[in-house]
């Protein structure tokens, strides 16, 4: 401490207590004190005050001590008072870099207030205990210290101070600053095409971004591969490098890996949507989300639209987002709210429902602009979007049915249940599953959600609004929308089924044909119409020539005449399955494209035959196989390889030529044999006859002569006629 006796006006100022407060404590406690230089009253040695007291003191010390003034004398002063040495050291601190001397000054200045917080502690033999509690109130900001220090100096050990106080003693102030090696370029770095390469490896397949060893491996392959003299950094390098390096560009990374974060992020939201906004119907904002609670009738969505300047909302719940579902909401709009202003516009995404034939022609039939936000751009409807997580968050989430706004919600939700309890519960029908009869219709959604915009969300004070709601918004501006006054035409209208052409007396429209008396006249052939369905009879339509609204036409569908079967269960299930098969195949083609499947084959070939490559064959010895027919027929594949040398010997010629000639006697005998061919069984039983002169006749042949002569009585003696010259021979 600057001083060892204090006042007790003083004590009292730095303990935060009463002048009285400390007088008589002192007197309690027996405190040694002396009679004040100057003036009137007694002065308090600081070692008897209490230690909490004595640790306010050293606080305020401290703050004393480190203000800018008394900083800048102090270092005057060690310049001044110490060896030449040390007076250089302080001169070398004033050459350092910004960094390592700020590091240094603060670190200077902290061993400083160290020694002014202890100073109490001290005297009472209580130096570590002081050490201790300074470390400690400086790790919580407790001491006033200028902010740049604590900005260089996070926190500090007990070690970490005692070390710096004697570096300071021993060394000088410049040695405080540290011995830190200069920046070594990493390896990574050393090779920008190596950089390059890991950079598009994450950027393109952002999971990879934390697997370290799949990164080493797939970087191995590719400079095997292009056969480049890399030196290819360990996974742990690599990972080092890449923490860095997307740590330095976390917001582009984010941008190229993960737009949805981004936007809800880093993305800048400065500007103000719609800054020409003036009225309730200037800008509607049309969206659709599907309801995370499950219903009686299964999963539904949610279509919406909402009036930008009063946040006036209308809702529909719909099996799914369609154009019938927006032209539905969209009539119960224009019936309750008007139209939208000239020079307003609808906002709408780009899904296919919004992007429809139907929809988008409905819209210019009525006059309405479309305007389209860009592909996964929420921003470009923030009024709509932020409804829907008011939504989701303030009711949907107290719906019976609730499944979740994603899968973690879901895995809580199902983690409630006992597994078995659950397992049992899938194997039932739905219909019996525990929470079924809870949940609700989507009658009585529809019915709960209109009641709830009107009855809460339209009379909640908005901080967009200023504090109003959207209610007051509203009635407070005197607005006098236009009206769509006739609702069976608009009806009509938000049936309409496109353009046709009327060819033959009839036009096709959705898979039928309409036809009526006037289509037969060649004043409507080959005309271009606009076509209505009627909504109470799919087979009658309504046809105006495009761009005349005088004449119209109602023609009727005549396969569907005087019937009460309806297609149009079947065209929408049909439209429905090819749909999901088409989405189906495009995000598995995309899964394709992003994993580069088409090009993994060959990497992997590529990588398996360099290899192959490497390992060389050993020789091993063989044996001959012996086959009689295989050394046979060596001779023959000798003559095949070589059919134009002389393959036979004079004697093999003479052999084969003998050979030749007992063939073809062998042949003639056959050709004579041949032209005594058997016509009949008597015919055959005579040559057998003749035949049993010179050999045994089998027993087959014995059975046929029987059998003969049996039934043939006068053919008998004639082979018992050939016969009896063997028994005369044999005689």
């Amino acid at each position: 401490m600057s001083k060892d006796w204090l006042t007790a006006q003083e004590i009292a100022k730095a303990a935060g207590v009463t002048e009285r407060a400390v007088r008589k404590r002192a007197d309690v406690e027996d405190w040694e004190r002396r009679k004040k230089e100057k003036g009137k009253g007694f002065e308090f040695l600081l070692a008897c005050l209490p230690g909490e007291w004595r640790q306010k003191l050293a606080r305020e010390e401290v703050a004393k001590a480190t203000s800018a003034g008394a900083v800048a004398g102090r270092m005057m002063a060690q310049v001044a008072g110490t060896s030449a040495d040390k007076g250089k050291s302080l001169q070398k601190l004033a050459l350092l870099d910004e960094v390592p001397r700020r590091r240094a000054e603060a670190r200077m200045l902290i061993v400083q207030a160290a020694s002014t917080f202890c100073a109490p502690y001290e005297e009472l033999r209580q130096l570590v205990s002081g050490q201790k509690a300074f470390c400690e109130a400086y790790n919580k900001h407790e001491l006033e210290l200028p902010s740049w220090i604590y900005k260089t100096v996070g926190s500090v050990s007990f070690m970490s101070v005692r070390r710096w106080q004697t570096t300071l003693e021993k060394e000088g102030p410049a040695a405080l600053a540290g011995r830190y090696k200069a920046d070594k370029q990493h390896k990574v770095e050393a090779v920008p095409e190596m950089a390059d390469f890991l950079k598009a490896l994450v950027t393109s397949k952002p999971h990879l971004a934390n697997k370290w060893r799949q990164l080493h491996s797939l970087l191995e392959v590719y400079v095997n591969k292009q056969g480049l003299p890399w030196e290819i950094p360990s996974p742990s390098s690599i990972r080092r490098w890449l923490v860095t390096w997307i740590d330095a560009n976390k917001v582009a990374f984010t941008f190229t890996t993960n737009p949805k974060g981004f936007n809800n992020k880093y993305r800048t939201a400065v500007e103000r949507m719609y800054p020409w906004m003036a009225a309730p119907n200037d800008v509607w904002e049309f969206d659709s989300t599907p309801v995370d609670a499950m219903l009686k009738e299964g999963r539904h969505s949610i279509i919406a639209v909402i009036d930008c300047y009063t946040r006036r909302v209308k809702l529909l719940v719909s099996p799914t987002s369609n154009s019938e579902g927006i032209c539905l909401l969209l009539r119960k709009t224009l019936l309750s709210w008007g139209t939208v202003n000239e020079g307003g516009l609808i906002r709408t995404d780009n899904g296919s429902d919004y992007v429809s034939t139907r929809t988008t022609s409905i819209c210019s039939l009525l006059g309405l602009e479309v305007s389209r936000a860009a592909p996964y751009s929420g921003w470009e409807k923030p009024f709509i979007e932020r409804f829907f997580r008011t939504l989701s968050h303030d009711l949907i989430e107290l719906l019976p049915g609730f499944i979740g706004h994603n899968v973690a919600d879901r895995e809580v939700i199902e983690a409630c249940k006992e597994f078995a309890k659950r397992l049992a519960e899938k194997r039932k029908p739905e219909a019996e599953r525990e929470g079924f009869e809870l949940r609700l219709t989507r009658d009585e959604l529809q019915q709960f959600l209109d009641n709830w915009v009107e009855a809460f969300y339209h009379r909640r004070a908005h901080d967009g609004l200023n504090g109003r709601t959207p209610f007051e918004v509203y009635q407070g501006c005197h607005y006098q929308p236009r009206m769509v006054n006739d609702a069976e035409a608009l009806d009509i209208l938000l049936n309409h089924a496109g353009t046709a052409v009327v060819l033959k007396g009839f036009v096709k429209v959705g898979g039928l044909r309409y036809t009526a008396p006037e289509l037969l006249e060649h004043e409507w052939k080959a005309k271009k119409v606009t076509v209505f369905l009627d909504p109470s009879d799919v087979g009658r339509a309504f046809i105006y020539r495009e761009g005349d609204w005088t004449h119209r036409v109602e023609a009727v569908d005549a396969d569907m005449l005087g019937r009460e079967i309806s297609p149009d269960a079947y065209r929408t299930k049909k439209r429905e399955e090819a749909k999901s098969l088409r989405g189906f195949r495009r995000q598995m083609q995309d899964l394709a494209k992003t994993f580069g499947v088409d090009e993994l084959h060959k990497d992997l070939v590529d990588q398996f035959t360099e290899q192959a490559k490497q390992l060389v064959a050993m020789p091993k010895p063989t044996q001959d196989h012996g086959n009689e027919a295989i050394q046979a027929l060596s001779g023959a594949a000798d003559r095949i390889k070589n059919p134009l040398s002389n393959q036979f010997s004079d004697a093999e010629l003479e052999h084969l030529a003998a050979k030749r000639e007992a063939f073809q006697k062998r042949q003639e005998e056959l050709h004579q044999q041949q032209g005594l061919l058997l016509r009949n069984e008597h015919d055959k039983a005579r040559h057998l006859a003749r035949e049993s002169l010179h050999r045994t006749l089998t027993p087959k042949e014995e059975a046929f002569l029987d059998q003969y002569k049996k039934g043939n009585q006068f053919g008998a003696k004639e082979v018992e006629k050939i016969m009896a010259g063997r028994h005369q021979g044999n005689g």
